[in-house]
């Protein structure tokens, strides 16, 4: 694009496609982003950018010892009665993620027919439906719908099938592996008498009969030595046979005829039931951890791991690094980088306390073929425990137990440490990511899709991710395949593989990953066998990925920048903080109150006057005054902003959990020691007290404020960023001395934040103007060049020239919101978006003109210079 030049390209969806299934075709699908509970919300540990983290401990109203992950982006899990440790599948449970983490997010189906799904085999059928296979109900086999819930009894299987394998082949028959008699679980201390296990596999539909393929019976296979029946780890290999392991036996199955097993290869190590696979790259399996043949002995587990390449005739088997710690039951989840994520595990049987719990996570690198150490976890993870990548980009862990050391009715996402970045100041931050706003093109075998990428940002890979079924460390068929990529601008080309064998019919997980190695959250993609992919729609999120707060139990709200909120008392439900006669008391008011006393109660979220990494509260009613402590602490009150580093850092506070354990807790930020706290119905800044009393007066709820938050005004001295107002949360930022509009907030970087923060000054050619100078570079403006065109980044020279062209006179938002800038030196000229830049240009008074010409002053996501 060259200087001067407009181009009025669709930048990001301005609104996404309603919730539901469409076919991908010319016309682009608008897209939502997928929800997380903690996503941008929590605060990131201080190592986060090298191992990741850990999110909070969450209740689960079961045992989630089986997982399968929807379209719809829901969690379906099962494996025990409700809120009870003990075995059973006698119901299943789905959890809504963009409802948020609490038990309201969670609905529960009871299990009909008598179908018991415990330690049962599942997979997802070609329509989205998950079938049950075996489990304590051997024979027997159920769909389950996971979005209506319905279920329907299936055809009996000939063999019982507990532990059982069921995969999903490229016809999108099912093909069902290995499995024994009831609590069979003894037969690998009779190695010769396969007897009671399921020597045989079964194929269908999955919908109807089931054939038995005779010629596939293997004892090398399924048989009892080692329990080799245990839940045979099994993919869909690249030569269109079914390619596997069983112990440390090799394998591959062809369905043809009545079937055939043949052995390939053999293991380095014997991981036996209680290791983890992965096929991590077309055809390329990474095998790690394990030896148990049973969960109840005690068999000190293996840290070795191995790469399985199934791409030749005869497979490749080769070490790789050891893993730091020994784990049985360990779960190996791919990454949407390419890495395999190693978490939980014990290392004497399923043993549990400190000294044998694997709580701390591992990565594993395919190209250096290393690992480095993750975060670690609050709980034990080991036999009955699950994880599964969901679409935000985390990782969902949760169960072990019944038995285990651990019955663990609780999960925790954890949180890559792709979702994080170290700022030159040394703080870690959530990472601004690329999102994938609009998918068109051919969603077919060798088709290409064309993906809208939000913010223009170069890509530097896409890939497809199985959405899986896991149950006992293992996701039958969890593969990653690599996309071939071109970019033109805000468009991603990805050509898809023309073989089945790579990329089996199914659901998958589309990411790409920006050049600082940043996925963006998924969207699910679901491939045909001779039919055009859809791509499914979700639940608008209800959590922002960019640093805003997500929203808090007990009707509270968070701290986003610009909103109203009111802080009322843990201790005095109903009173609120409140200013008057510019001190702080602690008053009743809510939506029945006088209009006085719910604006005295109201205040602006503020990004913090001394660090972005605080908030300060700005009074709705009295622009420029804020919630201020006195220097050593004392009575907070309403004073106004006189433009002091002092000031700003008693006008500012670190918002931490609320002392009580619940809620928030705000620091001062010129001395944390300090903390505001009610007493006798006034606010003050004192020293935190760690009575029951000194930490429940100072615990405040957050809530909704009870008028309008206060425009942000062109203040000279603040700090401001201008955002589109048909693209929230799409800012003007600087970059190489260009102006472009980019997707950034409050948990970017802190480079791209202060790129978007301008300090707003009395305009250089007229104190009746405004002009904007980069908060990160002193003395430069965004200035218009001559006749109009591309806006820019440019040091002041001095000139009168350059002051008009500096200037800008703020009137009313085109659009009939917000603000438009016109040029000093040329009135009809405009600042307006397009195809991501920002241009000096004449408005063409058509409706998409005043949308792109109108602007929201916002908070600057840096604070502005003081003395």
């Amino acid at each position: 694009m060259t200087s001067g030049s407009l181009v009025l390209a669709t930048a990001p969806a301005a609104q996404a496609a309603a919730p539901g299934t469409y076919t991908v075709g010319g016309a682009a699908v608008q897209l939502n982003q997928p929800s997380d509970p903690g996503l941008g919300a929590l605060t990131p540990a201080a190592d986060a950018a090298d191992k990741g983290m850990f999110g909070p401990q969450t209740a689960w109203p079961i045992i989630p010892l089986h997982v399968a992950l929807g379209r719809n982006g829901h969690l379906t899990s099962w494996g025990t009665p409700l809120d009870t440790a003990q075995q059973g599948g006698t119901l299943y449970d789905d959890w809504d993620v963009s409802a948020g983490a609490a038990r309201g997010a969670h609905t529960q189906t009871a299990s009909m027919n008598g179908y018991n799904s415990f330690c049962n085999g599942p997979v997802t059928l070609a329509d989205g439906r998950v079938l049950m296979v075996g489990g304590n109900s051997t024979q027997m086999t159920m769909v389950y719908d996971p979005v209506t819930h319905q279920q329907t009894m299936g055809q009996n299987l000939a063999y019982q099938r507990w532990y059982a394998t069921s995969l999903r082949l490229t016809d999108n028959r099912v093909l069902v592996l290995g499995g024994a008699n009831y609590y069979n679980t003894k037969a690998y201390q009779t190695p010769n008498d396969s007897s009671a296990v399921a020597t045989v596999p079964e194929i269908g539909t999955g919908t109807g009969a089931w054939t038995k393929l005779t010629g596939a019976q293997s004892t090398t296979a399924f048989g009892a030595q080692d329990n080799r029946w245990w839940y045979p780890r099994a993919f869909n290999g690249p030569a269109g046979t079914v390619v596997g392991t069983s112990g440390d036996q090799v394998w591959s199955l062809s369905t043809a005829g009545r079937g055939s097993v043949t052995k390939t290869g053999t293991l380095p190590f014997n991981p036996r039931v209680s290791g983890s696979q992965v096929m991590y790259a077309p055809g390329k399996v990474l095998v790690a951890g394990g030896g148990q043949p049973f969960n109840e002995d005690g068999t000190t587990a293996t840290n070795a791991a191995a790469v399985v390449d199934f791409s030749t005739a005869t497979p490749r088997t080769t070490s790789t690094q050891p893993m730091a710690n020994n784990r049985n039951w360990l779960n190996l989840t791919v990454l949407p980088t390419g890495e395999v994520l190693a978490n939980g595990g014990t290392r004497v049987g399923t043993q549990g306390g400190d000294g044998n719990s694997v709580r701390q996570a591992e990565v594993w690198n395919p190209t250096t073929g290393t690992w480095r150490a993750a975060a670690t976890a609050q709980r034990t993870r080991t036999y009955h425990s699950t994880a599964i990548l969901m679409p935000s980009g985390a990782v969902f862990t949760g169960g072990g137990g019944v038995p285990g050391p651990e019955d663990n009715l609780n999960a925790e996402l954890y949180y890559p440490a792709y979702l994080f970045t170290k700022g030159g100041d040394g703080v870690v931050r959530w990472a601004s990511r690329p999102a994938i706003t609009a998918i068109s093109g051919s969603a077919t075998y060798g088709g290409t899709i064309k993906l809208a990428i939000g913010d223009g940002r170069a890509i530097a890979s896409a890939s497809l991710t199985s959405m899986g079924d896991v149950t006992h460390g293992q996701d039958t068929d969890q593969r990653r395949v690599p996309l071939t990529t071109t970019q033109n601008g805000g468009t991603v080309s990805a050509a898809l593989p023309a073989s089945v064998n790579t990329l089996p019919p199914g659901d998958y997980e589309l990411t790409v990953v920006d050049r600082n190695g940043v996925p963006s959250a998924a969207q699910v993609l679901t491939l045909r066998n001779g039919a055009a992919g859809s791509v499914t729609v979700g639940s608008a999120t209800q959590v922002q990925d960019q640093g805003a707060p997500a929203p808090q139990p007990g009707g509270t709200v968070p701290l986003t920048p610009d909103t109203a909120v009111g802080l009322e008392a843990v201790n005095f439900p109903g009173y609120r903080v409140r200013h008057q006669d510019f001190g702080a008391y602690l008053q009743p008011a809510g939506t029945g109150s006088d209009a006085g006393t719910k604006a005295d109660s109201t205040f602006s979220v503020r990004t913090g006057l001394a660090s972005a990494d605080g908030v300060s509260f700005e009074a709705v009613n009295f622009p420029g005054y804020y919630l201020t402590a006195p220097v050593g602490g004392g009575a907070v009150g309403l004073v106004k902003d006189d433009g002091s580093a002092s000031f700003a850092g008693r006008a500012t506070f670190a918002a931490v959990t609320g002392a009580t354990g619940q809620n928030t807790t705000f620091q001062v930020w010129a001395d944390r020691t300090l903390v505001l706290r009610h007493a006798d119905f006034k606010l003050f800044a004192q020293k935190a007290d760690a009575s029951d009393q000194g930490r429940a007066d100072s615990t405040f709820a957050v809530r909704a404020g009870l008028t309008a938050a206060a425009p942000v005004p062109l203040t000279a001295g603040r700090a401001v960023g201008l955002q589109a107002v048909n693209f929230p949360g799409y800012r003007v930022r600087h970059q190489d001395f260009a102006a472009y509009l980019q997707q950034v907030g409050a948990g970017s970087d802190a480079g791209a934040r202060a790129d978007t923060t301008f300090v707003v000054r009395p305009g250089l050619a007229s104190a009746d103007g405004t002009s904007l100078e980069a908060v990160n570079f002193p003395g430069y403006y965004l200035t218009a060049p001559a006749g109009g065109g591309a806006l820019a980044l440019v040091k002041g020279d001095g000139s009168a020239a350059f002051a008009a062209r500096a200037t800008f006179a703020p009137v009313a938002g085109a659009a009939g919101q917000g603000t438009t800038f016109q040029v000093w030196a040329d009135r009809t000229l405009v600042l307006r978006h397009a195809g991501f830049r920002v241009y000096a240009v004449k408005t063409d008074g058509s409706d998409l003109s005043k949308a792109d010409s109108s602007f929201t002053v916002s908070s600057g996501l840096s604070p502005a210079p003081r003395q």
